[in-house]
Formats: structure tokens, C-alpha cells, sequence
């Protein structure tokens, strides 16, 4: 009898691991609705995508997006500020439960993290430089003498390097840093995404080269998380697809990259902002996590 109230007991005390193992085969998603809380690294130099805005809060396109995801699970929002070359280092020592930020696509990346199925962005590198150079061709770049910035750990690094491998390579920790190398004749352009164009324009007057082609290589914007994280992954993948079906995602769009709004919004110190604004929190519901509407359910490190 004891012999089989001992297998009994090994048999309830297997199903009971069994169950728990089930309940954990959520992975890092498991966690963060446990912990009712989730933790996000971005690199806030980058606007309109990710950024310090004027009262030195985190805003931008893919901060709301990360609200967005916060919101959508109901739970806190921690994010933390690192330069771009700690994403990857970072998701991957944990320090970040996933990435959702403005990050290329790449098979290089691709052998690290693993992205989503689904893109929320879809851009290009392209050569910036002085007004006065706007009608070179950036092939003219590719040759002894000339230097090129980039910011360290993005797309650009590795269109440099395909592109341009005689020109001299000068990396920066952040974009600010690769425009200033330009504005003061250290290099003779700095490679970015077209999506930053319209700020670097109206901030430096700097043009993007359009000979032969403006894109000098095209990429697509994604989320990541830890290899082998497989249930994050498929709930980012629907998140994902969920808002582009809802339409809060144009909505993202037409606020952050095609309207103005946001400049006075945000690059400006202010009490308030525009009703433009206000509406777009109201539709994504994510007025818990702006400092704009006393939000209380984000915190930024």
C-alpha cells in the first residue's frame, strides 16, 4: 500500500509540475502580466520616433507604440533610456522584456533576436549632407578622402560598409553627434533613415542626395524578443496585425510622420497640448501612460 500512495503522490506531484510548466509556457509574457508590469529600452535621440520631448519626457512614435502594447496588456510601463548599440545586449541579458522600437530587419539581427512576422514601418538609408551637395550623386561618396558618419549599431553601419567600403567610417554613439560631424565639415555626409529627413531639413537645412537613387538600400521596421520566446513573439505578431486591422496605426502615422502638429506638441515648453493631440490618446486609450494627461502607469530611467 505505502508503495502505491508513493506512486500516487509522484503521479499528482508530475501533473501539478506538468500544470505549472503549462501556466510558464507563456515566457516572458507569462512574466509581465504576472508581474503586471512591462519593461521596455529605447534610445530616445531619435524624433519623431523616440525622443526627450521639450519637459524632458520620453515621446514619439514608437513610445506610444509601446504605451500602446502596455495598454493592450493592462499593466505598468518601465522604460529605460540606453544608447542604440545596448538594444540588442540588452534584450538579450534581460534587461529588456522586448523591443519595440524603430530597429531594421536584418539577417545579422535575425541571427540574434527574432522578429516579428509583421513590420510597422517601412523605410531606407540615404545619404544626408550639406544643401550644397544635394545634386551629387552619393556614389561620388565611395572613394579615398571622402568621410562618412553613422550611428553606431543601426542599418546605416552596414550600407557603409556595402557601399561606400573606400571612404573613411566614423561612428557616433547618436544622431545628434553624426549632424554636427556634418554641420561642421568633419565628414562630407552621415548616413540615416529617410524617415528622419524631415527634422534633420527643418533642423540643419541638410538635403538627401536623390542621385542615382534617393534609397540607397530599403528596410523594414519590426518588434524582437529573445530567441525561443515564441508566445511574446506571437502576441506581438497579432498585436501587430490588430492594429493595423483597428486603424490605430495610420492614426500613429498620420499624427507622428505625416502631420506638424507634434513639433509644437512636444519640441516646444508648454502647459498643454493641441486637441489634435488629446484625441489621439483618446483613441488609442492610452491616457494612463502620458505625462500630457497626468498619466501615472509609465516611468522613464
Amino acid at each position: 500500500m505505502k508503495k502505491w500512495a508513493a506512486l500516487a503522490f509522484g503521479l499528482v506531484m508530475a501533473f501539478a509540475s506538468a500544470a505549472s510548466a503549462a501556466e510558464d509556457s507563456r515566457g516572458t509574457l507569462g512574466e509581465i502580466v504576472k508581474a503586471k508590469k512591462i519593461v521596455i529600452m529605447n534610445d530616445l535621440s531619435a524624433a519623431p520616433w523616440q525622443f526627450r520631448d521639450a519637459n524632458g519626457n520620453a515621446a514619439g512614435f514608437s513610445v506610444d507604440l509601446n504605451r500602446l502594447i502596455a495598454a493592450k496588456l493592462d499593466v505598468d510601463l518601465e522604460m529605460r533610456n540606453v544608447e542604440w548599440a545596448g538594444l540588442i545586449p540588452g534584450l538579450l541579458a534581460r534587461k529588456s522584456d522586448i523591443l519595440a522600437t524603430s530597429m531594421s530587419t536584418t539577417f545579422k539581427r535575425a541571427q540574434q533576436i527574432l522578429f516579428t512576422q509583421g513590420s510597422w514601418y517601412s523605410t531606407g538609408v540615404v545619404a544626408i549632407v550639406k544643401p550644397e551637395n544635394k545634386d551629387k550623386s552619393w556614389e561620388e561618396l565611395n572613394q579615398e578622402g571622402k568621410r562618412i558618419a553613422v550611428k553606431a549599431g543601426t542599418n546605416a553601419v552596414d550600407a557603409a560598409k556595402q557601399f561606400f567600403p573606400k571612404a573613411e567610417l566614423q561612428t557616433y554613439p547618436n544622431d545628434v553627434d553624426t549632424y554636427q560631424a556634418l554641420k561642421t565639415d568633419r565628414v562630407d555626409a552621415t548616413l540615416n533613415d529617410l524617415a528622419v529627413l524631415g527634422v534633420v531639413k527643418a533642423e540643419y537645412g541638410f538635403e538627401a542626395m536623390t542621385a542615382p537613387r534617393q534609397l540607397i538600400t530599403t528596410d523594414t521596421w519590426g518588434f524582437a524578443v529573445r530567441p525561443g520566446d515564441t508566445y511574446t513573439w506571437q502576441f506581438l505578431d497579432f498585436f501587430m496585425a490588430k492594429i493595423k486591422e483597428s486603424g490605430e496605426l495610420d492614426a500613429l502615422k498620420a499624427y507622428w510622420v505625416d502631420g506638424e502638429t507634434w513639433k509644437a506638441d512636444f519640441l516646444q515648453k508648454n502647459s498643454g497640448v493641441s486637441e489634435e493631440r488629446k484625441k489621439l490618446v483618446e483613441l488609442l486609450g492610452i491616457g494612463a501612460y502620458v505625462p500630457e494627461s497626468n498619466g501615472n502607469r509609465m516611468s522613464l530611467q
